[in-house]
């Protein structure tokens, strides 16, 4: 069985991948036609062309971790989390001791890792000026209690009438 001759260049101007005849089947080379369009991109994960491998056992290079998990994203500040809760405690006034000493971590916490927590200097102001606020009422009730008893020891049991106030001892 004998084949056409084939010319060197097709139409286009290109070789032809067929000339000089058929390749002989039995040496596994049969002849293929030339490919048209974009190359093919590799799969994820697979090594580019020509790209060195990785010796046997060697799994893909990892890239680092960065904080939120995202590469190439900025770092959190470490002490974020920490100043919001601070704040949200030290307005609620039983504890703002526990939200003042908070902001003060959180605040600590961001500056060692170079940032600014307005956040927790919040939680700073608002701790401390309740916790100062909390003394004083604490102690203008204290007093008022201490002179509630002493004029209860005075008085005696039952309601007393005394310049206007009405006064209930037990």
């Amino acid at each position: 069985m004998s084949y056409p001759e084939q010319p060197e260049q097709n139409p286009s101007g290109q070789p032809n991948p067929y000339a000089g005849g058929p390749q002989d089947p039995a040496a596994g080379q049969a002849p293929q036609a030339p490919q048209y369009g974009a190359p093919q991109a590799p799969q994820y994960g697979a090594p580019a062309p020509g790209a060195p491998q990785a010796p046997y056992g060697a799994g893909a290079p990892q890239a680092p971790y960065t904080p939120g998990g995202v590469p190439g994203a900025p770092a959190q500040d470490p002490g974020k989390t920490l100043g919001i809760v601070g704040l949200v405690l030290s307005i609620i006034g039983c504890t703002s001791l526990i939200g003042l000493i908070l902001s003060i971590v959180a605040l600590n916490k961001s500056k060692k890792a170079g940032y600014k927590n307005g956040i927790a200097l919040a939680g700073i102001i608002v701790g401390a000026v309740l916790l100062v606020v909390s003394i004083v009422v604490g102690i203008v009730l204290g007093l008022g209690a201490a002179e509630l008893i002493e004029k209860c020891a005075e008085l005696g049991a039952g309601t007393h009438y005394v310049d206007g106030v009405t006064y209930t001892c037990s």
